[in-house]
């Protein structure tokens, strides 16, 4: 089982809209109607990804970036 980032934030053109994406995987991305959906959307893209890239032979691609989540205090 491979771990893949996903990017998930509110569509700055379309209230109530929210936006997902794989960086890793070039094309891989989706909306919802809420957070939670956007992400089972994207998720079931990047699945189908997967596999598309598997039955055509072609590398599966490895996440290359880490990702660190920090506080700061921006008062």
């Amino acid at each position: 089982m491979k771990r893949y980032w996903i990017r998930v934030y509110p569509d700055p053109e379309e209230p109530g809209v929210w936006l997902a994406e794989v960086p890793a995987v070039y094309g891989v991305r989706s909306d919802g109607d809420s957070r939670e959906e956007a992400i089972r959307n994207v998720q079931e893209a990047l699945e189908a990804m997967l596999e598309a890239l598997k039955a055509k032979g072609l590398p599966i691609p490895e996440a290359e970036e880490e990702w660190v989540e920090v506080q700061v205090d921006a008062a």
